[in-house]
């Protein structure tokens, strides 16, 4: 069964269609790579893959539960916190749990108050509870992989290494589909 079928989907702005009449699906374990001029739709047929956008005609399906990361070819502008923080808390609910805890444990200055002590008890128990532990495994992998120090700043890092801390966090969503919007552009 496709991960994602598209049927006879145009998209546009205005009078002029970008994509027209798209008809193809998507196998697991295919991988896919588009080439174009600047202009021609490649970034919006990803959002269209990935439900960002919806087509004007045409039928996009999904397979049910499938699951889609992208990696975008601008570095969000507000994104905050040490690399750590920027990936677990792009993977939701218990990435900022982990986000919070490493917080809390990483300043001694906090981690000593009877407020933080409770903080970290019911960080402990949402994490024990829903399989967190097995996400903070996910995220040191992909650190460690990456070669990228957690504890470094999001926003004193280079372009590239913006992108490889971006790249980090979808790969550690292990999604089904994985979209690459430009992904040479700027990696170290």
């Amino acid at each position: 069964m496709a991960l994602i079928t598209l049927k006879e989907v145009s998209w546009g702005l205005g009078d002029a269609n970008l994509i027209e009449m798209a008809s193809f699906q998507i196998e697991k374990g295919d991988r896919i790579c588009l080439l174009g001029r600047n202009g021609v739709g490649k970034s919006t047929l990803l959002k269209l893959l990935d439900d960002t956008i919806t087509p004007d005609s045409g039928e996009i399906w999904r397979q049910q539960g499938i699951t889609t990361a992208t990696l975008e070819q601008e570095v969000p502008r507000r994104t905050r916190g040490t690399i750590f923080d920027v990936i677990a808390i792009g993977l939701g609910p218990m990435g900022q749990a982990l986000s919070d805890h490493q917080r809390l444990t990483r300043d001694p200055l906090t981690a000593d108050s009877s407020q933080s002590a409770g903080q970290l008890a019911r960080l402990h128990s949402q994490l024990d509870g829903n399989n967190g532990w097995a996400l903070l495994q996910r995220i040191e992998a992909v650190l460690t992989n990456a070669g990228l120090d957690p504890r470094l700043e999001f926003g004193t890092l280079s372009a590239g290494m913006k992108r490889r801390t971006l790249f980090c966090r979808a790969a550690a969503g292990q999604p089904d589909l994985f979209l690459l919007d430009e992904p040479t552009n700027h990696l170290d």
